[in-house]
């Protein structure tokens, strides 16, 4: 990569964090509401609340965010953050079974809003959360591998969830994780408030990072160091607030 390339994208993230940190709303809820309502409609009635404080985000993306996140920890433990190799089809079978779950709730869900009755059961946010909590282990188990397949030369050799008991083991930690939060013990809506700012922001800022990385065809045999896709993520980090921004910007302008 182009020295001043590397860095003007690196430059790029540091200014636009710095503006998050700088600019309004002051507080850490604040913050985390901006981020949120790019990403969630954060409508109140399938959002958790704490002693009459509202978490950022909505139950079902608070399930994603914190699936993808325990998804992610369980590869950094067992050494396969950098996996380049999908799970074997009968773990990709399960998890596809949790997107269409999360789907059918999602539309029925969706149903109730419009219609004013579910067309199958009664939602919950219980179940919100469930839902996009298996939803978001899917997206650990299938992301990642895809992502490093594609931004990394040599990915680690070794699938992102190899059986059944690393995915019963997910499943474990994220069921009690659910549980806990069922508490609704208020000091819980700090940890979900910082998850409700970095999760998106890392996961857009992921994202962004890999297409630009194939739009500007930089590395185009694969990142060899991490530190070499250090400048591509803080410009996807940029690009996440722009998008967000221009997001929050579009639902105020269309009053939703």
């Amino acid at each position: 990569m182009n020295p001043a390339l590397r860095v003007f994208l690196l430059l790029s993230g540091l200014f636009a964090l710095a503006l998050l940190t700088a600019l309004p709303p002051w507080s850490l809820m604040g913050k985390a509401n901006f981020v949120a309502s790019g990403v969630c409609h954060r409508l109140p009635e399938h959002s958790l609340f704490f002693e009459g404080e509202q978490s950022p985000l909505c139950a079902r993306c608070t399930g994603t965010y914190l699936g993808l996140l325990l998804a992610t920890i369980l590869l950094i433990l067992r050494g396969k953050l950098k996996s380049g190799l999908f799970p074997p089809l009968k773990i990709s079978l399960a998890l596809a079974s949790f997107v269409i779950l999360w789907g059918v709730d999602g539309f029925n869900s969706f149903w109730d809003l419009w219609r004013g009755s579910p067309l199958l059961y009664a939602p919950s946010n219980g179940l919100r959360l469930v839902t996009g909590l298996f939803y978001g282990f899917s997206w650990g188990g299938w992301f990642i591998p895809f992502f490093n397949s594609i931004t990394f030369k040599n990915p680690t050799p070794r699938r992102s969830l190899e059986n059944f008991r690393e995915l019963a083991l997910l499943v474990t930690v994220g069921v009690g994780s659910v549980a806990l939060i069922e508490t609704r013990d208020p000091f819980l809506l700090y940890p979900l408030t910082f998850l409700s700012m970095v999760g998106p922001l890392l996961l857009l800022g992921t994202i962004n990072a890999m297409l630009l990385k194939l739009a500007l065809n930089l590395y185009p045999d694969g990142i060899e160091k991490g530190g070499e896709f250090l400048p591509l993520f803080s410009a996807g980090i940029s690009a996440s607030l722009v998008e967000i921004a221009v997001l929050n910007l579009a639902r105020a302008a269309l009053k939703l």
